[in-house]
């Protein structure tokens, strides 16, 4: 009974029961009920209980089991409090208990979180002394710690040694993989970084559908982006892969077809496929596909969609709602959109900035129209440009509209409002205007450091933007020198900047090769 209390969170009923079966019935607990009760108040972050409850224990002599102190080390890491994980490892060991791979691998992170390489690999030496067997998680946060002390070349080392230990059978896992690409790209060794990147994108759909959005940014025109939902397809059916597709692969071609080309006859074909194949569509599917019948004004579509949404059992989310309040304000149908607003609101959703876009439509005096915060100056500076630099059709106009606005921030009055100061988000419109639009790149360097001399600190989709952009230009040094000064910024590169620096490496490489 304690511990089915304690798996369902009801610990002052499980301590209740302790009670009982130790005051009334007099049964001594053994250290299983005690595991029950410390991993009970652990799991809700009540840690002094589970102190008071191990202190307990111990003062009773019942002698505490690995499973404990593996319990308390693992949630205690969780908290961040990384001394007390030592000392409990230290306790642990002078009941002479031996750490598990488990114990070792939370006191290795231990050490990792500190930035402490020296005494994670002292750890990492004491489990193959101690025979026992190391798992992928001990050489991925052993790697991720080297890699983050920016000692590449002990990385690299580590991934040696994982296949130096052949008889530990251990096979490298995609988390395990990514961080060894970073390894590689880190170390300019971008011919092994592209190996471990096709073994990536192979390995599962996750990694797949990642390297598949960078595909879809890269295409142009539906034809293409057709073409390569046919030949992935097919390389399904020829069991290329060794999973098969699912419901994020589909998806994100449609929303390829239904909400950048505005083609649902497309986007409803790779629904159908999607089904035939007995594949469930998600609520982000569903959501789409009404998106896209709304912004194509059909809303007998959209409430149709939005009906077999709820027949497959999916509860419709403020996304789902927001479009078909979109699919009846583009008919002009107030009653009915205010109608749909009502439905969301009385099941508790609460309207998002995209849903409250689409209310003002309804009526220049609704209620919901003064729910939107009017966007400070800085935002309104910031469309302003975007939509000049979106109507430019050649470089030299871009450079009169960067010299007109450089006029206006020198020329301004004092800002009353830190929101009204100008902010990285115009600078980004005329950097990604040179980068994507021009492919002038020493044009985007010139805003750049303009914009670090009036000390606005570039934020991660600055970076972001100039990375894939010095990818596509061929710049990999400079590409590089973006993440090192994303690094030092506390900014941390998620995998997509990894697999675009390693998707433009191999293509510059293919370029130079014909």
């Amino acid at each position: 009974m304690i511990e089915l209390e304690c798996s369902n969170f009801n610990i002052d009923k499980a301590i209740i029961y302790f009670k009982e079966m130790k005051e009334i019935r007099g049964i001594e607990p053994d250290h299983i009920c005690y595991l029950s009760l410390i991993n009970g108040f652990a799991k809700m972050d009540m840690m002094d209980k589970a102190e008071e409850y191990f202190n307990l224990m111990i003062q009773e002599k019942i002698s505490p089991t690995i499973e404990i102190f593996t319990t308390l080390i693992n949630h205690h890491l969780r908290l961040l409090n990384i001394e007390k994980c030592e000392q409990l490892f230290q306790i642990m060991k002078s009941y002479n208990i031996k750490p598990n791979i488990i114990t070792y691998n939370v006191i290795i992170h231990n050490s990792v979180i500190k930035l402490d390489m020296e005494t994670a690999i002292k750890f990492f030496n004491e489990i193959i002394e101690s025979g026992i067997k190391p798992d992928i998680v001990t050489f991925s946060t052993l790697l991720k710690g080297y890699l983050n002390v920016g000692d590449t070349l002990k990385a690299l080392e580590i991934n040696r040694m994982l296949h130096e230990f052949k008889h530990f059978e251990i096979q490298p896992n995609r988390a395990y993989n990514v961080l060894l690409m970073k390894a590689y790209i880190q170390n300019k060794d971008f011919l092994n970084a592209e190996k471990v990147f096709q073994s990536i994108i192979n390995s599962n759909i996750k990694s797949l559908t990642l390297y598949l959005k960078i595909l879809l940014q890269k295409s142009k025109d539906k034809n293409s982006i057709y073409n390569l939902y046919k030949n992935f397809l097919q390389d399904f059916d020829n069991y290329r892969f060794k999973f098969p597709p699912d419901n994020y692969f589909f998806t994100i071609f449609i929303s390829s077809f239904a909400q950048r080309f505005q083609d649902m006859n497309l986007a409803i074909e790779l629904f159908e496929e999607m089904k035939n194949r007995e594949i469930n569509p998600s609520i982000v599917t569903y959501s789409i596909l009404i998106d896209g019948f709304a912004l194509k004004g059909q809303v007998d579509k959209a409430v149709e969609y939005f009906e077999n949404l709820k027949k497959d059992s999916i509860e419709p989310n403020v996304y789902t709602y927001t479009s078909l309040i979109k699919a009846w304000v583009q008919v002009n149908n107030k009653d009915n959109a205010k109608k749909v607003y009502d439905e969301m609101i009385n099941k508790n959703i609460q309207p998002v900035s995209a849903t409250l876009r689409a209310l003002q439509n309804l009526s220049p005096n609704t209620k919901q129209r003064n729910l939107i915060k009017r966007p400070s100056e800085s935002q309104r500076e910031a469309f302003y440009w975007a939509g000049k630099l979106w109507k430019s059709k050649d470089i030299e106009t871009v450079d009169g509209l960067f010299q007109s606005f450089k006029s206006s921030i020198l020329n301004s009055s004092p800002y009353q409002d830190v929101d009204d100061e100008p902010n990285v988000k115009t600078f980004r419109y005329f950097i990604t205007c040179y980068l994507f639009k021009h492919r002038d790149l020493a044009r985007a360097l010139e805003v750049f450091r303009e914009m670090l001399k009036l000390n606005i600190r570039p934020d991660y989709l600055l970076y972001c933007d100039f990375i894939k952009g010095c990818c596509m230009l061929g710049q990999f040094e400079k590409s590089i020198q973006f993440i090192e000064m994303m690094k030092n910024q506390n900014f941390v590169p998620n995998d997509y900047i990894y697999f675009n620096l390693t998707k433009g490496w191999k293509k510059l490489r293919n370029l130079k090769r014909k």
